[in-house]
């Protein structure tokens, strides 16, 4: 707040200044005005606290306190502009009352803040002050007041900012509703763009509202049928897990060549996965889809056999061969960080279902050790990571190292996933109890890891 203050207050201060000077005062007043419109506050509060000590005048010791403010002495500001109004009785001078507002407000002091800011905003009511207010009403707890500064404001220019102040004011009360018709209303009348697009969509969410976001996004969808509203539309629908419909507008426009795929993963349909991966894949030649394509054939098989593992091992030494060869290549080349991270950790992924896999039908065990551990390389937290490396010791029979690593995955987190107590139903049984082989355990479950929710990672 201090910056909106002082900036209204500064050029007043230096015409005042000018009009002031007189006699032997001159030289001394015109210095400190000129090095507070300057922003040379530490100048300018040498200046006028020496011209206050020699005349006692008011006067000095408010331009002392603006300059005080200025170079961020909140105290000496506050005691300057209180001596002020006591040796001049002036309690409804607007540039002294803005120092103390932001003074009391640098100091927490709230309530002191908002007494003498209402009495600026009597003298003031402009749009700064009164959205200044607005926010020390937000602060002190006071929503009720600020709705009506914020509801104001936003009815004259319907900033996008304001309407957040309003939403979150709003929903501060409780009034969802009112809340949630406020930000359609806007969006339908005045449109949706850029990264507000995807905050409306949080606060449609978090208020439980995407009923009404989905009739908002598609009457803008029908409206103006775009790229960047039809994505919006589809956030929303995605949201819902509408997939079918999402599918349908997907199809009618050019998007990422990866949005079809993962409409498909999230509905379970790896059939049309797979053959969406393999037509991006022969259109575009990254490695990366053939990868895919490997996987969602085995997630689309519903008791994959050894012949069919095999098969889909085969796919993805190809793919990974062909990865390696690319990152060797993309050294040489200028690439994002942004996409380097997408495409590490993906690769990551396909490292570790290709391990695991060789591993769970034994086609090669320490094949499969080694590249989980190439996957633990790139995120070494990864607790799927972590239990596809414990089962490829015990497949080993090294049972020391198959308990080491299991013991990193949090018991929690065992007890919620199925696959995960397996595991440790077969590592204990059989590592903990020596009489009892690997082969006397319980069968091993299906292979895990399924499709990656995005495909554009």
């Amino acid at each position: 707040m201090r910056g909106a203050l002082f900036r209204m207050a500064s050029c007043i201060m230096l015409c005042s200044a000018m009009l002031w000077a007189h006699s032997g005062e001159d030289a001394a007043m015109l210095r400190g005005a000129d090095s507070l419109y300057h922003r040379d506050f530490a100048s300018s509060f040498d200046e006028f606290i020496v011209l206050f000590d020699e005349t006692h005048e008011p006067y000095y010791a408010r331009l002392a306190a603006q300059a005080a403010i200025g170079k961020g002495d909140l105290e000496a500001a506050q005691r300057l502009a209180e001596l002020y109004i006591k040796l001049s009785g002036d309690r409804d001078d607007s540039v002294v009352n803005k120092i103390l507002a932001d003074s009391y407000a640098k100091q927490g002091q709230i309530t002191k803040a908002l007494q003498v800011l209402e009495r600026v905003y009597k003298q003031e009511p402009t749009p700064e002050i009164t959205e200044v207010l607005a926010n020390m009403y937000m602060l002190n707890q006071q929503a009720a007041k600020a709705q009506g500064l914020y509801a104001a404001l936003y009815a004259e220019n319907r900033n996008t900012e304001l309407l957040k102040k309003l939403f979150m004011c709003l929903a501060f009360q409780q009034k969802h509703q009112e809340a949630l018709a406020t930000l359609s209303g806007h969006l339908l009348e005045v449109g949706c763009e850029g990264a507000f697009c995807e905050e409306s969509l949080r606060f449609y969410e978090d208020l439980q509202g995407l009923d009404m976001a989905k009739n908002v996004f598609e009457e803008i969808y029908k409206t103006n049928p775009t790229i960047p509203n039809a994505t919006n539309f589809m956030r929303v629908l995605i949201a819902l897990k509408d997939y079918q419909e999402a599918q349908g507008v997907a199809k009618a426009f050019p998007f990422d060549k990866g949005l079809l795929l993962d409409l498909y993963v999230m509905q379970g349909d790896f059939v049309k996965a797979q053959k969406e991966a393999t037509h991006i894949y022969t259109q575009s030649g990254n490695p990366r889809f053939l990868a895919l394509e490997a996987i969602y054939s085995f997630n689309a098989l519903s008791q994959p056999t050894r012949a069919d593992a095999q098969a889909v091992a085969k796919k993805l030494d190809k793919a990974i061969a062909l990865l390696q060869k690319e990152a060797l290549e993309s050294k040489k080349k200028p690439t994002s960080q942004d996409s380097f991270q997408r495409d590490v950790f993906q690769d990551a992924f396909f490292y570790n279902f290709y391990g695991y896999l060789l591993i769970d039908y034994e086609l090669n065990i320490k094949r499969g050790v080694e590249y989980v551990k190439k996957a633990l390389a790139i995120e070494p937290y990864a607790i799927a990571y972590i239990d596809s490396l414990a089962w490829g010791y015990y497949k080993l029979g090294d049972c020391e190292n198959a308990l080491k690593a299991f013991a990193q995955i949090p018991k929690d987190q065992v007890e919620r996933e199925e696959e995960l107590r397996a595991h440790q139903y077969q590592i204990l049984g059989v590592c903990q109890n020596p009489a009892k082989s690997a082969k006397e355990s319980l069968p091993s479950p299906a292979p895990k890891n399924p499709a990656p929710k995005s495909t554009k990672e």
